[in-house]
This record gives C-alpha cells, structure tokens and sequence, in this order.
C-alpha cells in the first residue's frame, strides 16, 4: 500500500485533519480526521509503500500497546483511508 501523493495533513485542536489536494483546490468528500496514533503512523509512511505489519509494529513499538489492540486500531485507520480513497492498494 502506498499513500496517495497528494495529501494534506494539519493539526487542528486535538486532532488532525487530512485531506486530498487537486491542483489549487481541496476536495472535501475526501476529508478524514485523525488522532495521535493515526497522525503519527501517516507521517511514518509518507512516501514510503507500506503493509498493514508494517503500521502494527510502528504503533506497538510506539505506544507499548498489545498486537491485538494495535491490529484493531490500524485495521480501523486502513478502512477509514480507503474509504476516502486516500491510499493505492
């Protein structure tokens, strides 16, 4: 998996939000906000093709949380990208 190329990521209160750029303008239907863990995962694999082991183990090595918690949350933020269309399987 890989993130689209064309994203935008600003914090904003407690949260960050995360969009898709298309040339001068944002496209809203393609809005997702996220917290620190998610945040934090995104700016690791900017760029970079990725694996859902992959955003398991960031996150486990990061937060010191168990593989069965880690593999929820990520599963959630990978729907959460493709639904929005934000990432190329």
């Amino acid at each position: 998996m890989k993130l689209k190329d064309n994203l935008a990521m600003r914090k904003i209160g407690d949260e960050y939000i995360m969009v898709s750029e298309s040339g001068s303008t944002l496209d809203y239907t393609r809005v997702i906000s996220l917290n620190d863990s998610a945040a934090y995962l995104i700016q690791k694999v900017v760029g970079e093709p990725f694996s859902k082991e992959d955003l398991v183990s960031m996150i486990i090595e990061k937060y010191d949380i168990d593989k069965q918690t880690a593999e929820t949350d990520v599963q959630k933020l990978l729907d959460k990208l493709l639904k929005a269309e934000l990432i190329d399987e």
